[in-house]
């Protein structure tokens, strides 16, 4: 099934935040990395990708939880 990204920030914590809430309320989320490790901050971000099917219901949620 393809993966949407449904949520990206720099901030490991929001996003580890946003996965959790996303797990709550029982969608399998997965965490990509594309930060540079060398340039950490600077260039690059973490994204949240979940299946497409709960792709609407997730950004639902972080959207009512204000994350998004």
């Amino acid at each position: 099934m393809d993966k949407k990204t449904v949520f990206f920030s720099v901030s490991h914590l929001k996003v580890m935040t946003a996965q959790h809430m996303l797990k709550e309320a029982g969608i399998e989320s997965h965490v990509i990395n594309k930060m540079d490790t060398a340039h950490a901050g600077v260039f690059g971000d973490i994204e949240l990708h979940v299946d497409e099917k709960d792709e609407e219901k997730a950004r639902q949620i972080l959207g009512d939880a204000e994350i998004l």
